[in-house]
């Protein structure tokens, strides 16, 4: 049985330049009663008809993406409170200072907001919310708690809140500090001859005598080279199942591909002539295929899935998180060596990605299937979210990788 855990909110009104009426939360703090029959069974999918609040939780829900909100009380010293009851997890928050809401929104559907009762509403002029401008429905990190940006274009929105322990929850970080690696951002020159970003992890007692394999890590559309080290805390998850002894150490680089407008081949040559050797010469890592792998979400994943069947020569892993490729001028499995190399491909039970298109994954899975090719299947409870992609890597990290 999960614990539950009051986790309280505040929001001084100090903290913030301007004037304050009312705050309220606003976090992915909802549930869902999951239908998924196991992690390579494919029945439930796409099933959910209710999202639950905190309030009504229950053993046996799973998070789910998409946005709670709450009012938050003023005491007496002036600070703006919410307690809530919260599984083992991390979840992603913000403030909304001088809330207005209103009916919910078609367009902008990912701003709308489950009220404690379970209907749905949406805010006032939410095209004014998501760009920030205007003294309503201002949506504001924790200021005493905000989000890691350490790069000019590893831009970040939300605040996250660590709930549990490692046992419980492998985002949370490792117990012993003597267990964490290190991340550390670093620039170098692309393709075009611009300066960009890439986030290093480096497992705890990284030692220069002996030599790593190396994992390339993408987010998705929209996201940048600290997505996954903040939004998706993927060096607290290589942490702890080092430490558990359930997963071999090695080196991870996240990119920032977004800046290449996800034209596949143009970020597979930054890869190969830029970002690979650039790791190559700082860090003690394998320069052999069979210690190389490839793994992204969404937009990443379709990424992925080009890395595989362009360039099967470069990698031996592949995990392809939320996204397919079943078509369009990019698509072949024609390659020899797609027999040799091993994917991982999955996507959330409730996920977007989970479609007919030639972009989801059930008939990328099926393209695979009709050429005999080997894949092995992974799905997990939650949508298109850090709640699923996560677990993903989890198990891509812990099963998958360097198991040949």
């Amino acid at each position: 049985m999960k614990k539950l855990y009051d986790v309280t909110f505040r929001f001084d009104p100090k903290d913030y330049d301007g004037e304050v009426r009312a705050v309220g939360l606003r976090g992915e703090f909802l549930f869902y009663e999951s239908g998924l029959t196991g992690n390579t069974d494919e029945t439930g999918m796409m099933d959910c008809t209710e999202k639950f609040p905190p309030s009504a939780y229950r053993e046996g829900l799973s998070n789910i993406g998409g946005i709670y909100y709450e009012p938050m009380v003023k005491n007496a010293e002036g600070i703006y409170e919410l307690t809530l009851k919260l599984p083992p997890e991390v979840y992603p928050y913000t403030f909304l200072v001088n809330p207005e809401l209103g009916e919910p929104s078609e367009k902008l559907f990912f701003m709308n907001m489950t009220l404690k009762d379970g209907t749905v509403c949406g805010m006032k002029n939410p095209e004014d919310a998501l760009a920030g401008r205007g003294e309503v429905n201002r949506m504001v990190p924790d200021p005493a708690n905000p989000p890691v940006a350490p790069t000019v274009s590893g831009h970040q929105t939300n605040s996250e809140c660590y709930v549990g322990t490692p046992e419980e929850c492998l985002r949370i970080p490792a117990a012993d500090p003597a267990k964490r690696g290190t991340l550390t951002y670093l620039s170098y020159e692309d393709v075009d001859g611009a300066a960009q970003s890439i986030a290093v992890y480096l497992p705890a007692g990284y030692d220069r005598a002996k030599t790593y394999p190396l994992v390339l890590v993408s987010h998705g559309g929209g996201g940048n080279e600290a997505d996954w080290p903040s939004q998706g805390s993927i060096a607290n998850v290589m942490d702890n199942l080092i430490a558990q002894g359930r997963a071999k150490e090695a080196v991870l680089v996240c990119m920032n591909n977004s800046v290449y407008q996800w034209n596949y081949a143009k970020i597979a040559r930054n890869c190969e002539e830029r970002i690979i050797p650039f790791v190559e010469k700082l860090f003690s890592v394998s320069r052999e295929v069979k210690d190389r792998a490839f793994c992204g979400l969404s937009m990443g994943s379709m990424t992925t899935l080009y890395m595989y069947m362009h360039r099967a020569s470069v990698y031996d892993y592949f995990g392809a998180f939320s996204g397919g490729l079943a078509g369009g001028e990019n698509f072949t499995l024609e390659d020899p060596r797609l027999k040799d190399v091993v994917l991982m491909i999955g996507s959330g039970e409730e996920d977007m990605a989970y479609n007919e298109r030639e972009i989801g994954v059930p008939p990328t899975i099926r393209a695979l299937k009709a050429k005999g090719l080997p894949y092995i299947p992974y799905f997990v409870t939650g949508s298109h979210d850090w709640f699923c992609w996560p677990e993903m890597f989890a198990y891509f990290a812990e099963h998958v990788l360097w198991t040949k």
